[in-house]
């Protein structure tokens, strides 16, 4: 018979209940018996070391080392990150987000560790603006805009959503505001944030259009600055439902974004004639979607809800089309783009001062060991930044 891993049980019972998976989920996932899995939990036997492994990385999405810990450990949950969210809306969270956000949770304690637990900057953007429902948004993102120095100007010459991601994810890393990516695998979400005075995340939906995920860098700053988690829905639907201080919050992350993104006088400067052309020719402009500059036009009187609906629709069945024809590409390369150069940059900087070993820079960069000479290749060219 097999040695047992001296592994607790009740850590093993808590990290498949907590992102909502019951034991035949988890035993279809494993390719395994559900009595296998059961007798695993209640201690009567145990996983051996490799399949420990997948357990934790691939389907709890836990470090290895919490399954040899004496206790169940404490955490925050959902419920009190996304605390500006109705119950109701945290409750019915799908799986995959629940792993996602756990997957977050982790980046947070892989950046404290490669800070030393210091403050990735010194003057952190959120230690110097907040938001809330009385907030003046047109003045707090005309100053936010002078701390990232990034000018309209400078934003209109971009043409492109995907460079204006780009230059907007590294303006925010160098405030002390890291952002991943991942595909969500649920189009329902856009992407959420997770708040910390030292180490603020936001997770982004790659699924999405690029012009979307601009959109979602800012509405989740906008969560941020509340000094809370957020999410961002792709659909109206959800937040329709919100009511009170739940629905002025996410109100106001929306007018913050837009307010930040679509300067409400530097707009009101252009021919705001009613054609997709125009539609188009502005969302170029400001590097956003066309959604973001119907919307502008729906608040000011222009268009009805009816053409509005009717354009969006349209637009989201083409983004999906287009998305299917495009989907794949390099793993390497995805990679990259889900973690980000400056993060890569940081795993890489420990590892070559001999800080970390190479099992700990395959745990953060969530890449197998046996795979990282064809990681470091494809993304680094020889540890040097392309």
């Amino acid at each position: 018979m097999k040695e047992k891993l001296p592994i607790n049980k009740d850590v093993l019972v808590w990290a498949r209940t907590s992102i909502g998976l019951s034991v035949e989920e988890v035993a279809n996932k494993f390719k395994r018996s559900e009595k296998e899995i059961s007798e695993w939990e209640e201690g009567i036997t145990s996983p051996t070391f490799s399949q420990l492994e997948r357990l934790a990385f691939e389907i709890y999405k836990r470090p290895l080392a919490v399954f040899f810990f004496p206790d169940v450990p404490k955490e925050d949950t959902p419920k009190t990150e996304f605390r500006t969210l109705p119950d109701t809306i945290i409750s019915e969270l799908p799986t995959e987000i629940v792993k996602l956000y756990r997957r977050a949770k982790l980046y947070q304690l892989y950046l404290e560790e490669l800070f030393d637990g210091q403050k990735p900057v010194e003057k952190p953007l959120l230690e110097r603006f907040s938001l809330s429902e009385q907030t003046d948004i047109t003045s707090l993102t005309q100053e936010i805009r002078k701390e990232l120095n990034i000018n309209i100007n400078e934003q209109s010459k971009w043409h492109s959503a995907e460079a204006a991601f780009t230059n907007w994810r590294n303006a925010f890393e160098l405030n002390g505001i890291f952002v991943f990516k991942d595909a969500f695998k649920n189009n329902d979400y856009s992407g959420f944030c997770l708040y910390d005075e030292k180490y603020p995340v936001i997770f982004v939906n790659n699924s999405m259009p690029d012009s979307r995920q601009v959109f979602t860098l800012f509405h989740e700053l906008g969560h941020l600055l509340f000094k809370s988690g957020g999410i961002d829905f792709r659909s109206s639907n959800y937040t329709k439902t919100f009511k009170g201080y739940y629905y002025n919050v996410e109100v106001s992350c929306n007018k913050f974004a837009n307010g930040f993104l679509v300067p409400q006088e530097v707009f009101d400067s252009f021919q705001l004639s009613v054609s997709e052309t125009q539609f188009q020719r502005l969302a170029d402009h400001f590097s956003v979607s066309r959604e973001v500059i119907l919307r502008n036009y729906l608040d000011r009187g222009i268009i009805d809800q009816m053409l509005y609906d009717e354009l969006v629709a349209k637009w989201k069945k083409q983004a999906e089309e287009q998305k299917e024809e495009g989907e794949g590409g390099s793993y390497y390369y995805n990679k990259k783009a889900y973690l980000g150069d400056r993060y890569i940059s940081l795993v890489y900087g420990k590892y070559y001062q001999n800080k970390i070993t190479i099992d700990t820079v395959a745990e953060y960069l969530n890449v197998k060991a046996k795979n990282l000479p064809t990681f470091e290749y494809m993304v680094m060219e020889g540890g040097k930044r392309k």
